[in-house]
């Protein structure tokens, strides 16, 4: 317990600091596969499947036993639909207007055939669909395919685009990049916070 709590904060504080400043210092949007923020979701409900466990351990009720083995089962159910849900990539730090030029820049790069239709890049050729999803104010997004088995085609899309933004000088939305950095920092102290209290009940239990 001593280590955990601090070393899940740790973790996490980690995982945004890195990508708040990683767009904020690199002054680029960035692009992330959307199931690398799953290891970040098992992180975040993790204290509750082990405060679980541990109760089921204290527990000689085979009633109560039963109702504290819902909970992983309900939590092993939430991460395998978060799982097929999240695929694609999210869109960190863009704005509209120079993520449509960064997209048909690589559509274009890829010799890929397409037409615009509402919220969908169609890839007539390929007869598979862009879904693009974009929260302008927070510059926010995600893109997936669908009705495509070619694994290879969303990497070499996503690919064209960063290729643009590196050529170019866009400059990103930090919104959601210095949201990411203050909650970073906050779980930092919290993580050092953790730590000095464990440690002092320690002293005092020994």
């Amino acid at each position: 317990m001593k280590i955990y709590f601090p070393l899940l904060f740790g973790l996490m504080a980690a995982y945004f600091l890195w990508i708040g400043l990683k767009v904020v210092l690199q002054k680029k949007p960035l692009l992330l596969p959307s199931r690398f923020f799953f290891a970040v979701m098992v992180l975040a409900f993790s204290p509750q499947l082990f405060n679980t466990t541990r109760l089921m351990g204290d527990t000689c009720s085979s009633g109560i036993s039963i109702l504290l083995w819902l909970n992983p089962v309900m939590f092993m159910c939430l991460l395998i639909f978060f799982w097929i849900q999240m695929k694609g990539y999210i869109l960190i730090g863009i704005h509209d207007e120079s993520f449509r030029e960064a997209l048909h820049f690589s559509l274009n790069k890829n010799k890929l055939k397409f037409e615009e239709r509402l919220s969908i890049v169609a890839l007539t050729e390929e007869k598979a669909d862009l879904q693009v999803a974009i929260q302008s104010w927070t510059g926010v997004g995600q893109l997936k395919l669908r009705k495509s088995k070619n694994k290879t085609l969303i990497k070499n899309i996503v690919g064209g685009i960063n290729e643009y933004y590196a050529a170019n000088c866009i400059k990103p939305n930090n919104i959601t990049s210095v949201f990411y950095i203050v909650m970073g920092l906050l779980m930092l102290i919290c993580a050092v916070a953790f730590f000095f209290v464990f440690s002092k009940l320690d002293s005092l239990a020994a």
